[in-house]
């Protein structure tokens, strides 16, 4: 495999918040697998010469089969430039990006799709989604259906080994659908794709889902979801809508939690990023950071921004923007509560707090004041 190294644009982790306050931005999972995944595996090869190659590329870039092939091509020293002058990739070792081509370098005919803001996470879900189906699929034969699930739609259906699905309907018309080892489709459930789901993860009685979705490893899910990405060891366990969302590791939506993801006036949606407000579009869901969790019967505010470790449970509608490690009152949580809260709901999934973890936790409680 090439080795590779990844360079961020300035303010990129700072635009990704709050998903890169717990991890590198290539880090993040779009769909099951992670950017850095993603490039691993399509960038991957058996050639011994190739092996050595060391690899540079832009972090913010959602990677595709053929991006890998224009960047397999480049000679050495050689970068590859979009067709609207993003810097992609070279081959060697950079420290920083080049601003602009030179004679030697590759300009694509062609656009990519760039990852900049937590809501990209989303509008890029279906091609992520479809790469990721291809990669988790590459060179393995899925387990036979159930004669007890209904099958509808012509694209494929993988079920991984140790899988259980009860009475189910899949629907394959727009997309395909992933099932990961040991995971379990219970009776009942309805679930449109494309839409991906990790191991070990549940999706319970009754629930419905609308892709295009992914739910990472060891998730548990109910009631109603649409358009959205839970990455792993989260919880939306009862009835309650989450929609056109973007839910963190550790987080747990209490029961009857929903959220807005259109305003009532039908108008666009604005998010302050880095205290700059920037226009979403009309559907915009909750984007809540690593360790959240709300209160039972919570209503989540369209277009809402949560840090790491935030409590949610005020009456009426959730405020718009909270920092990290916040109480149900606003006030600062206390950090050593905090964490010891944080090791109950991982042991929970049989995990426990690590020192890095509570060192990267403790840093982020000093530091994040993104809001008041």
């Amino acid at each position: 495999m090439s080795a590779l190294i990844f360079l961020d644009t300035p303010g990129q982790d700072r635009s990704m918040y709050p998903f890169t306050l717990t991890r590198a931005f290539v880090d993040l999972p779009v769909g099951l697998l992670t950017l850095r995944e993603k490039w691993e595996s399509l960038l991957s090869t058996s050639s011994s010469k190739k092996q050595r190659l060391t690899i540079t590329l832009n972090s913010g870039i959602l990677p595709s089969i053929l991006l890998a092939k224009h960047i397999q091509r480049l000679k050495p020293k050689q970068s590859l430039f979009s067709a609207d002058g993003i810097w992609l990739a070279a081959n060697g070792r950079l420290r920083r990006m080049p601003i602009q081509p030179s004679a030697k370098d590759l300009q694509l005919e062609e656009g990519v799709d760039r990852m900049v803001y937590p809501w990209d996470l989303l509008t890029q879900l279906e091609k992520a989604i479809a790469l990721d189906f291809s990669i988790l699929t590459k060179r393995r034969r899925s387990q036979p259906l159930p004669k007890t699930v209904l099958r509808i739609g012509k694209h494929p259906i993988f079920v991984s080994k140790g899988a259980k699905l009860l009475p189910c309907t899949l629907n394959a018309t727009a997309g395909p659908i992933y099932i990961g080892p040991n995971a379990e489709i219970q009776e009942g459930v309805a679930i449109r794709g494309p839409f991906l789901m990790g191991e070990g993860s549940v999706v319970k009685m009754g629930a419905t889902i609308y892709g295009p979705a992914a739910i990472g490893q060891g998730c548990l899910l109910g009631g109603e979801l649409k358009r959205s990405l839970i990455l792993p060891f989260s919880n939306k366990a009862h009835h309650g809508y989450m929609g056109d969302s973007v839910i963190g590791s550790w987080c747990n939506w209490g029961a009857g939690t929903s959220n807005s993801n259109l305003k009532n006036t039908a108008g666009e949606i604005r998010i302050s990023v880095g205290g700059v407000s920037v226009a979403v579009g009309q559907k915009a869901g909750v984007f809540m950071g690593d360790h959240s969790r709300t209160a039972i019967n919570t209503s989540l505010n369209s277009g809402s921004v949560m840090g790491v470790s935030v409590q949610v449970g005020n009456d009426g509608l959730s405020p718009k923007q909270i920092s990290s490690f916040r109480w149900m009152d606003g006030k600062k949580y206390r950090i050593n509560d905090a964490l010891q809260h944080i090791r109950n709901w991982k042991a929970l999934k049989g995990h426990e707090l690590s020192d890095r973890e509570i060192e990267q936790l403790t840093h982020i409680y000093k530091s994040d004041k993104s809001t008041s």
